[in-house]
Formats: C-alpha cells, sequence, structure tokens
C-alpha cells in the first residue's frame, strides 16, 4: 500500500468534517503487479456524498454512486476506483460483518482495498483480500510528495475481520467474480452489531464491565476535581497571560499559560472554558511553531466553565515549540462566524 499525500489530506479532511457520523467514500489510484506482488497506490479520495448515514452506519447509495463517478470522471479521469474507505468515530477499527458484505459485492477485484478510520482515536487500518478472503493489512506506505512531515497521525491498529455465517455464504456467492464495482446499485447498509446469537452473553459480561467501569469513573471523576481545584488555584494570577492572547472568555485556555514550558514525553493537560451557546463542539489543534499545517488533536463536545479539554499525548513528539488552538465549530465543522480561535504557543522541555 502506497499513499500520496494529497489523498490522505482529502479522507482526514471528511473523516473529521462529522465526528458523530460515520462518513466514506471512494478511495483512487492504480494497482501494478511485481512478480508475485501486488502494489496498490492511491492518490486521491472522493467522499460519497448523502444523508443516509448515523453513528454506527454508512451507506452508499444509488445516488451517492453516481456522484462519485461523475466526480472521477471531471476531476480523475485517469485514475481507477481502487477501494473505498469509512470511518467508526470512537468505535475503533475493524470490519464488521456487514463491511465484510459491501466489500465482497462491490470490491471484488484482486487489489481492491478498505480503510477503516477511527478520527477520535487516531487509528486506521487497511484490509484487502488474501487467498480469496479479506484480512488486515499490516500498514501503509505515506509518500513524502508534498511535504516532508507525515499528513495525519494515525496509528496502524491491531484489528480483525468479524466473519459470520452471512459473511461465509457471501464468501461462497462471490468466490471467482471478476465484475467491476460498478456493479453495486443497491444499498448496503454498514451497520456494526454482533451476531445476535451472542447477545445474553454479551450482556452479562457488558453488565460486569460497567460495573467496573463505572467505579473506576468514580473515582476517576474524584481525581479531575480535585486537579481543576488545584489549577483554579494556581492560576489566580496567571489567567490575565492567556486573556490578552484569548479575549473572548467563554472561549480561553486556562492551562498551560501562553508561552510556558511543560515536560514533553508523557500526557499534558490542557484545561479551559468552553461555552458558546451555538457550538456543536470544540477542536482542539497542535502544530510545531512555525509550520502551516494544524493536526487534530481532540474534540470536546460538551460545553464547560472550567474543564479538562483534553491529555495531549506528547509521547512521539519531538521537544520543541508548539502551537494550541481551540475552535469553536457548528455541526457541519465550520469555526462560527464572528468567533475568533484561542490560540497559545507553549514549548516542550525535557
Amino acid at each position: 500500500m502506497s499513499h500520496r499525500q494529497q489523498a490522505l489530506s482529502q479522507i482526514r479532511a471528511h473523516s473529521i468534517s462529522n465526528l458523530r457520523s460515520e462518513l466514506g467514500g471512494v478511495l483512487l489510484g492504480h494497482a501494478y503487479r511485481d512478480g508475485e506482488q501486488m502494489l496498490v497506490e492511491v492518490i486521491a479520495a472522493l467522499p460519497a456524498r448523502n444523508d443516509d448515514h448515523g453513528p454506527i452506519h454508512f451507506t452508499f447509495t444509488a445516488d451517492a454512486w453516481s456522484q462519485i463517478h461523475h466526480e472521477r470522471a471531471a476531476q480523475y479521469p485517469d485514475l481507477e476506483i481502487v477501494g473505498w474507505f469509512h470511518t467508526h468515530p470512537g468505535l475503533g477499527v475493524f470490519y464488521s460483518s456487514d463491511d465484510v458484505v459491501v466489500h465482497t459485492a462491490a470490491f471484488t477485484l484482486p487489489w481492491h482495498v478498505g480503510l477503516v478510520v477511527d478520527p477520535l482515536g487516531n487509528e486506521a487500518s487497511y484490509f484487502g483480500w488474501q487467498d480469496g478472503r479479506l484480512a488486515p493489512i499490516p500498514g501503509y506506505f505515506e509518500q513524502l510528495d508534498t511535504q516532508e512531515k507525515p499528513i495525519v497521525p494515525w496509528r496502524v491498529a491491531k484489528t480483525e475481520v468479524w466473519h459470520t455465517r452471512e459473511t461465509e455464504q457471501f464468501y461462497a456467492s462471490y468466490e471467482g467474480r471478476s465484475e467491476d464495482a460498478d456493479v453495486m446499485s443497491a444499498s448496503y447498509r454498514l451497520s456494526h452489531a454482533l451476531p445476535i446469537s451472542n447477545g445474553v452473553l454479551l450482556g452479562i459480561v457488558g453488565f460486569v464491565i460497567g460495573f467496573f467501569l463505572l467505579f473506576g469513573w468514580v473515582v476517576a471523576l474524584n481525581q479531575q476535581v480535585n486537579s481543576l481545584e488545584s489549577v483554579v488555584a494556581t492560576l489566580a494570577d496567571e489567567t490575565s497571560l492567556n486573556a490578552a492572547v484569548c479575549p473572548n472568555p467563554s472561549l480561553r485556555i486556562l492551562a498551560p499559560t501562553v508561552e510556558s514550558s511543560v515536560q514533553g514525553g508523557g500526557k499534558v493537560a490542557i484545561f479551559g472554558t468552553a461555552d458558546l451557546t451555538n457550538a456543536a463542539r470544540y477542536q482542539i489543534e497542535i502544530r510545531p511553531a512555525g509550520s502551516e499545517l494544524w493536526e487534530l488533536a481532540g474534540v470536546q463536545r460538551r460545553q464547560t466553565d472550567l474543564g479538562l479539554l483534553l491529555n495531549w499525548d506528547t509521547r512521539e513528539l519531538p521537544l520543541g515549540v508548539y502551537d494550541v488552538r481551540l475552535t469553536a465549530v457548528d455541526r457541519q465543522n465550520i469555526p462560527l462566524a464572528n468567533v475568533a480561535s484561542c490560540q497559545i504557543t507553549l514549548e516542550l522541555t525535557p
């Protein structure tokens, strides 16, 4: 698997445009064979534009396919459909039984691949055909063709394909099939429910796990309250520094303070105020000072007068100066009009 940065930018932009619903589209590029090795190069990506999606499903409709083919012919006439992508916001990365059905029905050529991205967990994984069955692909290569730094922060996740009796029947039904993906005229719904036969067992396991998670949540909440009280006390004389660069008291990073130094190599707690009536959510973005490319580090969905906005994971980041930006966005992921983002600069030190 080889990815040009243009394609990764297009996939990432679409994947974070709505973090409450699954989204998807197609991958465009070329496939090459070198002896027994197959190389798929993804050059561009086209989103599927339709309203038939939700928190745990995304659908390729006939209208979406028509739109995709029209845009491909207009923008990328020399590229072929080499696969598809879709998101699992907050669900993790895996291939559900319905993903298997869609891939088996519509992406039947040996080089057709599927990419699943969890934009909240910053995880991704490719899936493809191996010996007539779908299986995870260990990783992918990003071509540094437009900039030296990688475009996306996704980690390649260890994952699996969920097989059921129905998916085995689909394998049998489509064995040896070689038609192009254009044959897909019906709508295939991607839902991520476990097989019904496991329902009772999962209910029991879920109850037990839920109890311990609730206990852990209460303990963690008490620790967070104590942390917040400590932050309020220590920031009494320092918040004026951040207020100078973030004048809106309803959208402000309170800690760390502007131009401060924090220890890198771990998680940096970013506290702040995010309390705007018209905001659907708040994005926290990070970039090295001087860079033009922002990276999404986290999303805050709840309004808060003073709360933990993000535990910024800096373990894989080089030490140095970084910009941190807090932005209020609407349901279409567009920054609110006439509301300035809050941006501070800080330094990660040993």
